[in-house]
């Protein structure tokens, strides 16, 4: 009964969104899917319904669209075995808008989801920017015996996790436990202090880390999370770039990484890289030898 209640409940906040909020191709595969899913129930149906909000979260420029997306996304998912996509969703909510108003919520069940996994490095530094943008917050009375005293000069400790890093290094040269914290402390650090001059900063490094062990799926959303919500660093443009770079060399998906050289063009045409890109996209999907032969010809 509860579940027909939620279900209604959430056909009602989408419905109620529609008019001239979203974009009419947006909406019409959003709500195609929400009907097959409201007809079967069926865990694929849901599946598909989750993917077509992430595409259309990703692909969205209007940043009021985007919230709508997002906040519609995290009511579809506001049901205890569907937490972690929640969570995704919430996540993605605050880094678009930090002064969301349900902010204090999303790092307040953050920082607990990070304690459950046993991150509670990460789970410090979340309760740290909780308890000094929500100092009213009944909560803040948990956050003394939750908050690491290490971390007291926040910068100073992630510049001794970036350290740790090379301390006893496996075969890529780098400590993959520590390397895998220092990403995860980066990336909470920027949740929850995005207006550092250091924010923007520690999430490319972060990215750079991550090319080195290999995650390269995690390498890509801090790359996005860069261009798109730190447009006035100074190496946004090398993030778009960067991301267009393996989406052809690590991804073999040279359709798409076409889609990012064309979309950095467009944004980025006097910028310095802007020659690399055209050079990429007249030899996109060829091999490093074949791309090779066109530099010696071009040099001859």
């Amino acid at each position: 009964m509860m579940y027909r209640i939620w279900v209604i409940a959430f056909l009602l906040f989408f419905l109620s969104c529609r008019n001239n909020s979203i974009d009419s191709a947006v909406e019409s595969k959003i709500f195609t899917f929400q009907e097959e899913y409201n007809n079967t129930k069926a865990d694929s149906s849901f599946n598909k319904l989750v993917q077509a909000y992430g595409q259309s979260i990703m692909e969205t420029k209007d940043k009021k669209q985007k919230e709508i997306l997002l906040n519609n996304a995290i009511s579809l998912c506001n049901v205890p075995e569907k937490s972690n996509l929640k969570e995704i969703f919430s996540t993605e909510l605050l880094k678009l808008h930090p002064n969301v108003s349900s902010a204090n919520d999303i790092i307040w069940n953050l920082g607990q989801s990070m304690l459950v996994r046993g991150k509670n490095e990460v789970a410090s530094i979340l309760f740290r920017g909780f308890k000094e943008k929500f100092p009213s917050d009944p909560r803040n009375k948990e956050t003394e015996k939750l908050i690491l005293s290490e971390q007291k000069d926040i910068h100073a400790y992630i510049k001794r996790l970036a350290e740790s890093v090379f301390e006893n290094p496996g075969k890529n040269g780098l400590n993959d436990e520590n390397t895998q914290k220092y990403i995860d402390i980066c990336e909470s650090f920027a949740l929850v202090y995005p207006t550092d001059k250091m924010a923007a900063e520690y999430l490319f490094r972060a990215a750079e880390m991550s090319r080195a062990i290999s995650g390269f799926s995690k390498m890509m959303s801090l790359y996005d999370w860069i261009y798109q919500y730190f447009p006035n660093y100074k190496k946004a443009p090398l993030a778009l770039f960067l991301k267009g770079f393996a989406m052809d060399s690590e991804f073999k998906q040279p359709v798409e990484a076409k889609k990012i050289y064309d979309q950095f063009l467009l944004e980025f045409p006097n910028d310095s890289l802007a020659k690399d890109v055209k050079f990429l996209l007249k030899n996109l999907g060829k091999s490093d030898e074949e791309i090779l032969k066109e530099i010696e010809k071009s040099q001859k």
